[in-house]
């Protein structure tokens, strides 16, 4: 028997354990320990359920399950131990208990770890979770913001059409992300049991630009062997990353004077441009945006931060585009409901933090008014381990090896440029680039409340296995501020 357990977010202010294990029927009897102390938890309806991968005994009964318990909060503000025991296994994880506002700049900052595109195949000569655990100071709250898992590639493996071999095919890829401790490889584990952990979702944890067909990609040829992948990588999706927290489509969390919400503009969109995000989410956006309003016309300082799994200041795509490559939020319709409430918050003085991944690199740009008034700024951070792409990989890697020989070698040759803004408008904002990341990092964002908003800082961490190169790629940026005030 295989264990895992991480800590997914909760709401409301529950903290949720999620439990996974591999290789058996009937699930064990669950325990826990905090602080070394045993505690009572709640199981969550419907108890143990089969993790969706099809990986069946000869009587065709389920081996693999996962399970949500939550647990009481310790009489603790600072990070504490849950061990998590089952038969003969145990497994150890961390978490935190989000506070009510941010602290000032007298104390330690309130720390938020972005991460994104993780390939797990190309994590092998110094692991990504062994960096993350270096950081400092720790992160107190993880968003991984999509491509967790990359359930279609290598492009060039030949996935079964059949339901139960794409099952236990695609599953596969999950067990080595989450189950990498026990399977003694790299893999995302000991970056989920450092909680509270947020899960975002993006088009990888399907197939490149879902739901559109992709013409590397025969099991996406046919209608119905589109909708096979659907459920089986939506099942898997569900029961290893989505937190009950977030079926309605959207995760929020009020840190005063910080309100976040958090998107998924992924698992219900149509591949038409209409609609990407759930009717819930349509109603949480209003709510979002008029909560903060309220909170300013009440004397309040107020400053929003808004997460999806796609870049916002983008270049729309084209229609071929659309098609080929992938859809970005600007091609939806729902998308004029983001632009909207942003305009109106920004109308009113009220700043946001935008935060994501995707794109395979990292930039920072600040949107300041005509009266150079900083109102906006956008944080990307992707990726954590660049894919590989055939073909393409080896003509750059040539090419570099060319230019080296005349001293103009790239040092991260396959990952793409940092996209320009100079076509982009935004809200009557002025946008410039404030910092340009390549390379494989994550970024932490370091907040504190000041009077009337918040400062915060964004240290990027390059999570190359060169140390030299680490070193020369990690940057501090900041602090940033952003008053409402």
């Amino acid at each position: 028997m295989q264990l895992f357990a991480y800590n997914p977010v909760g709401k409301p202010d529950a903290l949720v354990v999620w439990v996974g294990v591999l290789g058996v029927n009937p699930p064990p009897t669950v325990s826990f320990e905090i602080l070394g102390q045993a505690v009572s938890a709640q199981l969550l309806a419907p108890g143990f359920e089969p993790l969706g991968d099809e990986v069946c005994d000869a009587r065709g009964v389920p081996l693999n399950y996962r399970a949500l318990f939550v647990l009481p909060w310790p009489a603790t503000g600072e990070r504490f131990h849950i061990t998590v025991r089952a038969a003969n296994q145990q497994v150890t994880l961390t978490s935190r208990r989000p506070p009510v506002q941010l602290p000032d700049k007298a104390a330690a900052s309130f720390n938020l770890l972005l991460s994104s595109c993780y390939y797990q195949p190309n994590d092998k000569s110094r692991a990504l979770a062994d960096l993350v655990k270096a950081i400092k100071p720790a992160p107190d709250f993880t968003v991984l913001a999509g491509d967790q898992v990359y359930l279609d590639l290598p492009s060039q493996q030949d996935l079964p059409l059949n339901a139960n071999a794409l099952a236990k095919t695609l599953g596969k890829k999950y067990q080595l992300n989450w189950f990498s401790n026990s399977a003694q490889q790299p893999g995302l584990a000991d970056v989920l049991r450092h909680g509270p952990v947020l899960c975002v979702p993006d088009d990888h944890e399907f197939w490149n630009n879902y739901p559109l067909p992709q013409a590397q990609l025969n099991n996406t040829y046919c209608p119905q062997d589109r909708a096979n992948w659907q459920r089986l990588a939506n099942c898997l999706y569900e029961r290893y990353q989505r937190s009950p927290a977030q079926v309605n489509g959207f995760f929020r969390q009020d840190i005063a004077p910080l309100s976040m919400l958090f998107l998924d503009g992924r698992t219900q969109r149509d591949s038409d441009g209409t609609q990407m995000f759930t009717a819930a989410t349509h109603i949480a956006i209003e709510q979002w945006k008029q909560d903060l309003l309220t909170r300013k016309q009440q004397g309040q300082s107020a400053v929003g931060l808004l997460s999806s799994g796609q870049a916002l200041l983008i270049e729309t795509p084209g229609p071929w585009a659309c098609k080929i490559t992938d859809m970005e939020m600007p091609n939806y319709a729902d998308f004029a409901l983001i632009t909207k409430a942003l305009g109106e918050l920004f109308a009113a003085g009220i700043p946001v933090i935008y935060i994501t991944g995707d794109v395979h690199w990292g930039r920072i740009v600040e949107g300041k008014t005509a009266r150079g008034n900083p109102l906006f700024y956008e944080v990307i951070a992707s990726p954590s381990r660049l894919i590989d792409t055939n073909c393409v990989d080896q003509y750059k890697l040539a090419k570099n090896a060319l230019h080296r020989l005349f001293g103009k070698g790239d040092d991260f040759p396959c990952h793409p440029a940092v996209c320009e803004i100079d076509d982009i408008k935004f809200s009557n904002l002025r946008l410039t680039i404030k910092h340009r990341q390549r390379g494989d990092h994550v970024a932490l964002l370091r907040f504190h409340a000041i009077p009337g908003g918040i400062e915060f800082s964004v240290d990027y961490v390059c999570t190359e296995a060169d140390e030299t190169r680490r070193r020369e790629y990690s940057k501090s940026c900041g602090p940033f501020k952003l008053t409402s005030l």
